[in-house]
């Protein structure tokens, strides 16, 4: 739940949002370049604090939330992430499970089934002893948000998942996000810049322009602005 909050550095790029979402929902983040798309992200996971107004997860204001707190809610994919170089698809899957385990640690087999399941889900199996370094955008792509979703927490947020993807490896991501979504009764948000995602693969739509954050079904968003 977002509450007035202003979000943006030293002046604010989205002035005065409201918006809240729940378990189950599937909600595309959209708007132009440089508009705060990514701020927003990171005022959720509070490593941009907030110029005023208040973010909370279940109910609980994410300042009075620990890192390993925000962790356990929220599973992250940025668009660049760093790639170990030494590791293969199915090291950086089980590294999901990290925030569980102290820092050294060896997986119980029942995490071991889970990650081999997540590498089944995302068409990865033949990928699972590749290192990451050897793979195309989209399988890499796809190897990150494995690790988000052997994170098991009940909130995921994508930044800009679809980008450099062929329409093939886009399908099988956002249809996997829905999927877990409407299973496990996931909060899924992932940003784009192309609207057209909403009518297929979202329920809900939080649409940044002027400074200001639309949000709803994504059918009224879509309707209430002609450019879209």
């Amino acid at each position: 739940k977002i509450n007035q909050a202003n979000i943006g550095y030293s002046k604010a790029l989205i002035s005065n949002a409201t918006a809240d979402l729940n378990l189950g929902d599937v909600c595309l983040l959209i708007g132009n370049n440089g508009v705060g798309k990514t701020t927003l992200i990171k005022s959720i996971l509070h490593q941009t604090p907030l110029l005023n107004g208040e973010i909370l997860i279940n109910n609980k204001n994410i300042k009075k939330l620990s890192v390993k707190e925000i962790a356990e809610n929220i599973a992250i994919v940025f668009s660049k992430s760093v790639i170990p170089q030494n590791y293969t698809v199915e090291d950086l899957i089980s590294l999901g499970k990290y925030i569980y385990y102290p820092f050294y640690f060896e997986l119980k087999q029942k995490d071991r089934e889970e990650v081999k399941d997540i590498i089944q889900e995302l068409d990865l199996t033949q990928y699972k002893d590749t290192l990451l370094k050897n793979l195309s955008d989209g399988n890499l792509q796809k190897a990150f948000i494995g690790r988000a979703l052997t994170q098991n927490s009940p909130i995921i947020i994508l930044d800009e998942p679809t980008t450099h993807l062929d329409e093939k490896n886009k399908l099988i991501i956002l249809k996997t996000l829905r999927k877990l979504a409407k299973k496990q009764n996931k909060l899924i948000i992932f940003s784009s810049h192309d609207w057209r995602l909403a009518k297929e693969f979202a329920d809900k739509m939080w649409y940044i322009k002027d400074q200001q954050l639309y949000s709803g079904i994504v059918e009224d968003v879509l309707l209430q602005h002609d450019e879209l």
